[in-house]
């Protein structure tokens, strides 16, 4: 009977001591409890279990010995210091946005410059206002919004982008324009994408890329959208003849709608 109750205390203490994982920080501290999920920059954890989730940084972890004896290393131990505190999960938004969290909306405004170049594009724009003296350089005023519908964990994400635009304010004009782009941005800002576009002048294909750069919770985007020219072919026209009193058929020819190239920046911020 004394050797079985030595048994069962024995079980007890090891369930105890060894039934967590231990993590290890580069400072000497050692924190037990049950790993959750590692990430590429953070480790989460509870204490107890049905306890809060703990968070801290993956740098700041030298190893971690697991409830059935492996252990994972991720960095030499260092002299002891403070204690790094570990924060729940909630304190940590900051570090996961940077993470860029899949399915979150963000959204924000744009300015820009378009060219348009010769053709029946800027044509048709000339005629709906019946201008003769439109420049190619046009301004843009809009928004971008934009949801992430899938992140990998090295930090690229894929992109849904919806962008209207106000166009030619500084001429007089009112020249509408919307686009959605599928894209896909890589860990390093750098992005890029395609879809339908549509304006005054017609439908057409808008190609996209350029670079973000994130400051905090705020991402400054810098894109460069490129619409190609489309050969379009003419409608026949009845066109009055002065000198025979009667309405000749022009046939239609082919002619080119021009191409347009837009220079955007502004910013995004996320939506809760």
């Amino acid at each position: 009977m004394k050797n079985f109750l030595i048994f069962i205390v024995s079980f007890m203490l090891y369930g105890l001591v060894y039934g967590q994982d231990l993590i290890t920080y580069k400072n000497g501290t050692q924190i037990k409890g049950k790993v959750l999920e590692i990430t590429p920059s953070m480790v989460k954890f509870t204490k107890v279990t049905d306890g809060p989730i703990y968070s801290s940084n993956l740098s700041e972890i030298s190893s971690i010995t697991y409830e059935n004896g492996n252990s994972e290393s991720f960095g030499s131990i260092t002299a002891p210091s403070k204690s790094p505190n570990p924060m729940p999960t909630k304190a940590k938004d900051n570090l996961e946005d940077e993470m860029i969290i899949p399915t979150k909306k963000y959204s924000g405004p744009r300015v820009g410059l378009t060219y348009l170049s010769a053709g029946t594009s800027r044509t048709r724009i000339a005629e709906v206002f019946n201008r003769t003296d439109i420049t190619p350089f046009i301004s843009q005023f809009g928004w971008q919004f934009e949801t992430r519908i899938f992140t990998l964990d090295n930090g690229a994400a894929g992109l849904v982008e919806f962008v209207p635009m106000i166009g030619g304010l500084e001429q007089g004009l009112f020249l509408p324009s919307a686009s959605g782009i599928i894209g896909f941005r890589a860990a390093n800002g750098v992005e890029f994408g395609v879809g339908p576009t549509a304006s005054l002048s017609g439908f057409g294909i808008v190609l996209a890329a350029g670079a973000s750069f994130k400051v905090g919770k705020i991402t400054f985007p810098i894109n460069v959208a490129f619409t190609p020219n489309i050969k379009k072919m003419l409608p026949d026209e009845w066109v009055y003849n002065p000198n025979t009193g009667i309405y000749d058929l022009v046939p239609g020819v082919e002619a080119n709608s021009g191409f347009r190239l837009s220079l955007l920046i502004g910013f995004n911020s996320r939506k809760e």
